[in-house]
């Protein structure tokens, strides 16, 4: 394999690849990037397995040919040159040569035949979307995702997809966030799956400058084409528990307050929770919102107060301070609306404005009082 090629579009093409690529791994070749030459078109594969990813760029081809290059060196290398125009020259042993104007390095990589081949199963169907839209869905759901390791189900984002309707969940079971677009049309597919985070992550990373979004759905895999870069994933296997049976629906206590002014007063008041719970009290009275916490092992305590909209009875709820933080951060709205029962139930909250065609709704499980 030889070729030549601008160092700026090799970088970035890497970049967008390297996430995949698993920093241990008890299978070497997976710590390599598979770069395979036709013609003038130069396409990079990396995986580890469960994910995968292939993107495609433009090159001077010399010399047709395939080579498993290590990740993580030539990613190194490569970002710290200049952009200035490379040579990539790869022998039948597999030894590689890079050279610059500045330099030459050398470095061996492995037989296109070690690398896993990565065998995509016919979807039973692909719907398109708006490749701005899906992210801004994808990137107020992840904060949500489980990283417990023993339920499984949970440290993925829950899609299903019906003839008019997009829904994607994800819940850590504290809290919960639930997306649905109906602003959709998928006629050819109706499927439920749970896709890693891994995979979103990636196709977020790789969805500047695209458009347009075409997604793929089998039996167990799922298929983001984005333009020049395709990414595959497995889906993740089993049941996601059934989310809708959590959410209330008789929360009759509203309250309407500023988005910002309620995030400072968090972060402000938080400061002297308790470090082990992280729990603050809201305290709900008519026209007003009392935001306290306490820290009762080291004498510290701290009370805020600010104008809502409520003319309910009066009301305490305690909340994990950076749970409660971490919702506010993804509701896209200044004014935001809260919906509580009593202080053991869960609370929702929705944002004051929507995108058109989309309902968002995320909930948050309160904790016990001290003094409950």
């Amino acid at each position: 394999m030889k070729l030549k090629v601008n160092r700026k579009d090799i970088y970035q093409a890497i970049q967008n690849i390297i996430g995949v690529v698993p920093a241990k791994t008890t299978i070497p070749i997976l710590g390599n990037i598979l770069f395979d030459l036709q013609g003038d078109k130069l396409n990079l594969t990396g995986t580890d397995l469960e994910v995968s990813i292939s993107t495609a760029i433009d090159v001077q081809g010399e010399r047709d040919g395939a080579v498993a290059i290590p990740a993580k060196i030539f990613f190194e290398i490569v970002r710290e040159l200049p952009d200035i125009p490379m040579d990539l020259d790869c022998d039948e042993d597999f030894k590689i040569a890079l050279k610059t104007e500045q330099g030459f390095y050398r470095l061996s990589g492995e037989a296109q035949d070690d690398f896993p081949k990565i065998s995509i199963e016919e979807s039973l169907g692909h719907f398109f979307m708006d490749a701005k839209r899906f992210n801004n869905m994808i990137q107020r759901t992840l904060f949500a995702v489980s990283s417990d390791e023993l339920r499984t189900t949970l440290m993925g984002v829950f899609m299903k997809v019906t003839e008019k309707e997009l829904r994607i969940v994800a819940t850590d079971g504290h809290r919960l966030v639930r997306i649905t677009n109906t602003d959709f049309m998928s006629p050819e597919v109706e499927k439920e799956t749970i896709i890693p985070t891994k995979a979103l992550n990636l196709v977020s990373k790789n969805l500047q400058g695209i458009d347009q979004i075409k997604i793929g759905l089998s039996d167990d895999h799922i298929v983001f084409g984005l333009s020049n870069t395709t990414i595959f994933s497995k889906g993740i296997e089993g049941q996601f528990p059934n989310y809708e049976r959590v959410i209330p629906i008789d929360n009759d206590k509203s309250v309407i307050v500023n988005r910002d002014l309620l995030s400072a007063s968090v972060r402000r008041v938080s400061i002297f929770s308790n470090t082990i719970t992280h729990q603050i009290r809201l305290s709900l009275s008519d026209g007003q919102l009392h935001v306290q916490s306490e820290d009762i092992e080291f004498g510290g305590e701290a009370q805020e107060k600010m104008a809502v909209e409520y003319s309910g009875e009066s009301l305490d709820i305690g909340y994990n301070a950076n749970y409660l933080l971490d919702i506010l951060r993804h509701l896209d709205s200044d004014e935001i609306e809260l919906r509580f029962r009593d202080s053991t139930s869960a609370g929702i909250m929705y944002p004051q404005t929507r995108m058109e065609g989309e309902d968002i709704l995320m909930l948050l499980m309160p904790i016990r009082l001290n003094d409950d």
